[in-house]
């Protein structure tokens, strides 16, 4: 006699929210110590939006961060912080990547796009402000590490760097 048998993981459903949390392995990109002491790029995920972390080399290529969150989890959005000054310095595009191999990689690319809210060509963003414009996409894996890239800043002309308050 044959039964059907059905083995079922248990489904763990969490609340939408940040991931990330002060004391996560966070690695700036690239990693080159190319910003100031007191605006590095842990104070991107310490969820303090005084703090800030600023990269020299964000007006000229792609800058970031690589984390580690405490727990691997699905992402499905993503929200950015304006730091405390100088709005051409504020990320104008991203790219979400994650990796289940490393903090290092290899990553695969999970989202990218405008930061609309940032994007404004005639009004910066208030400083210190969360986006309101939703950042949501489609993704049904969890991967033990994610990559933030920003690509462009608001004025790269004017801006000596990129700096963003919080990352969540």
């Amino acid at each position: 006699d044959i039964k059907d048998i059905r083995v079922t993981k248990p489904v763990v459903v969490m609340e939408a929210g940040d991931i990330t949390m002060p004391g996560d392995n966070v690695k700036g990109v690239p990693n080159d110590g190319d910003w100031p002491g007191a605006e590095h790029p842990a104070l991107s995920v310490d969820d303090d939006t005084s703090t800030k972390y600023l990269h020299f080399k964000g007006e000229e290529q792609p800058t970031g961060i690589k984390v580690t969150p405490s727990a691997k989890q699905v992402v499905n959005g993503i929200t950015f912080t304006t730091a405390n000054d100088a709005e051409e310095r504020d990320p104008t595009s991203f790219e979400l990547y994650g990796s289940n191999e490393g903090i290092d990689g290899p990553y695969e690319l999970i989202a990218s796009g405008d930061i609309v809210d940032f994007n404004d060509p005639n009004t910066a963003w208030p400083r210190f402000t969360m986006i309101t414009t939703p950042i949501t996409f489609d993704n049904d894996m969890a991967y033990a590490h994610y990559q933030v890239l920003f690509p462009t800043v608001r004025d790269a002309g004017s801006a000596n760097s990129m700096q963003i308050a919080e990352i969540e």
